[in-house]
């Protein structure tokens, strides 16, 4: 869940919401993967993200532990049965935090993740690699540049000195 919200900047409405028939994948190995309705997207017009190989090969492997083929496609997990419903939103700040706790980081940065610690991430890790403010846009479904240059307005980047 983490990889897909990472690569596809989703919010955490956004990423609960996803369904498993929305998966388009693509022959190079990543996969289209459909937003139906996001914060700026009242319309409910959708939009289109792309997942990395990598994610796909672990959203694959997720799917097929959790014997998942078709509606919500992250779940409830009860015992070793994943609930056929969707997960709440507050989830994935609690997933964030349980494995930033487990991969040993200090209790004050664990605090500090969010469920949009993904979308952040990743459009500061988009700016650091020299990708374009509306390109960043477009990736994370921004109607305004200036909530985008909020977002990578900290990154550091001396490390192109």
């Amino acid at each position: 869940m983490i990889a897909v919200g990472y690569d596809m900047l989703c919010r955490c409405s956004e990423l609960v919401a996803l369904r498993v028939e929305d998966l388009d994948p693509r022959p190079s190995g990543g996969a289209n993967l459909l937003v139906r309705r996001g914060k700026a997207d009242q319309d409910g017009n959708g939009r289109v993200a792309a997942l990395s190989r990598r994610t796909v090969g672990l959203l694959t492997d997720w799917l097929a532990a959790a014997d998942i083929e078709h509606g919500p496609m992250f779940r409830p997990v009860y015992g070793r049965r994943a609930m056929v419903r969707f997960l709440h939103p507050i989830a994935v700040s609690r997933l964030l935090k349980n494995v930033a706790e487990k991969a040993g980081l200090e209790p004050e940065i664990v605090k500090r993740f969010s469920g949009h610690s993904m979308r952040v991430g990743c459009a500061q890790d988009l700016n650091r690699n020299r990708f374009d403010l509306l390109t960043i846009m477009r990736a994370g479904g921004w109607r305004s540049m200036n909530v985008v240059a909020r977002y990578v307005e900290k990154v550091d980047l001396r490390i192109w000195e």
